[in-house]
């Protein structure tokens, strides 16, 4: 079963009573009568159904416990749009301290309405969905009895150098042979991208759009950003995201990646990435590799939702700009890459939602997250936090128990 609620567009205002439908999708195949109320809360994806109906952790749960299942999305993701469009003016009302509010309201109206004020409820999320039900326990104990959040960063920073720390760590104990390989290629490139002699070289292997000669300091960061993305994505998702419907490339597990960099018939490693950037990006279906800012800063910048296939990057970018940080620097040594400083990602703040946007701006938003919700300081009770040690977020997360009734999960691999 699935519908809208009515929800309100801004919680902070007095004099606002604009309402927008938030969707959300029902599950009471398992419930008895009284047993618990599980709302999974969406984070920045679009939900579906088959998140409460396919057998997975918190539905075989459900089972064992007799709970309703209830699925939640967020807004501004997926089909929950409060104004209809993505532009600035209207990705103010896009923050965390608004899901929040939008849970509780939910979580308050619904019991109310379908006579579940007695049950207990409990929070789940993933990633930041994860936060999200975290914090819905951890500000409202009277309406959560418990939550899980899985993956979920609880600390907010700005340069998080952390992330291809990693990246590269995981892939190192995955594989050491491929992660040379790997390390090899980049080296290479980045070589090339410096030395002005190999530019008609490296136009003409990655079919960029337009000559290197031409290419600013931001297009070079943004070519550099686009090498490292599949890197970044086999390391992050290893392929669990076959499941999922709507995703938006195609991303591999680590071991096809190692597969293909471990290819000798393609030639060197620098070679053996190439064609990985090539399936990653599907260049065989472009007329050349748009890996420059103007064309970055285009798509970031459309405002308009697609119905069909509604996107996240823009919203969460404001995000990022606005209270989390969570930009993925190579400002670490500890990691191969370079090329990707903060003000990289400031720049692109900047340019996306207007010159306000600076590093001021977005350090206070960082800090306000932290003093608000806490950061790695989590009090309160019956919060479990389960991450894994491959997945590049687990710095932001916590992975030692807190206290008995702040148990964490800790996953190698």
């Amino acid at each position: 079963d699935d519908g809208s609620f009515q929800q309100k567009l801004d919680h902070f205002s007095k004099n606002s009573s604009e309402l927008w439908p938030q969707r959300y999708f029902f599950n009471d195949v398992f419930y008895k009568p009284g047993g618990p109320v599980f709302l999974l809360i969406g984070g920045s994806d679009t939900i579906c159904e088959s998140w409460i109906s396919t057998n997975n952790t918190w539905v075989s749960y459900a089972e064992r416990l007799g709970a309703l299942l209830i699925l939640l999305e967020h807004r501004f993701y997926g089909h929950s749009q409060p104004t209809g469009n993505v532009s600035t003016a209207s990705l103010h009302y896009l923050s965390s301290r608004q899901a929040l509010a939008d849970i509780v309201n939910f979580r308050i109206k619904i019991a109310e309405k379908v006579g579940l004020t007695k049950n207990k409820w409990v929070a789940f999320g993933c990633s930041y969905g994860g936060s999200l039900a975290v914090w819905s326990r951890i500000k409202h104990p009277d309406l959560f009895a418990a939550a899980v959040g899985s993956s979920a960063p609880m600390q907010a920073k700005a340069n998080f150098y952390e992330y291809l720390e990693v990246v590269q760590r995981s892939l190192i104990t995955h594989n050491r042979q491929c992660f040379q390989a790997v390390k090899e290629a980049f080296g290479q490139v980045m070589k090339m991208l410096r030395l002005r002699k190999y530019h008609r070289q490296l136009r003409k292997d990655f079919t960029l759009c337009k000559p290197l000669k031409h290419y600013s300091e931001m297009d070079k960061a943004v070519f550099i950003d686009l090498l490292i993305f599949p890197l970044k994505s086999t390391v992050q998702e290893n392929d669990n995201e076959k499941d999922y419907e709507n995703r938006e490339e195609d991303s591999f597990t680590m071991d096809e990646m190692c597969d293909i960099m471990a290819e000798t018939s393609l030639g060197s490693p620098y070679y053996r990435y190439l064609r990985i950037i090539q399936l990653v990006f599907k260049l065989e279906y472009l007329r050349c590799f748009p890996a420059y800012y103007r064309k970055k800063l285009e798509m970031l910048s459309n405002s308009s939702i697609d119905q069909h296939n509604p996107k996240k990057a823009r919203q969460f970018f404001y995000q990022s700009c606005t209270e989390f940080g969570f930009f993925q620097t190579t400002d670490s040594k500890n990691q191969l890459f370079t090329g990707l400083p903060l003000s990289y990602f400031v720049q692109q703040c900047s340019d996306l939602f207007g010159p306000e946007f600076d590093y001021d701006l977005i350090n206070t938003g960082v800090m306000s997250t932290n003093a608000y919700y806490g950061g790695f300081n989590v009090t309160g009770s019956k919060i479990i936090f389960s991450n894994g040690s491959f997945d590049p977020w687990h710095p932001l997360g916590i992975t030692k128990d807190i206290s008995k009734d702040l148990p964490t999960v800790f996953i190698k691999g």
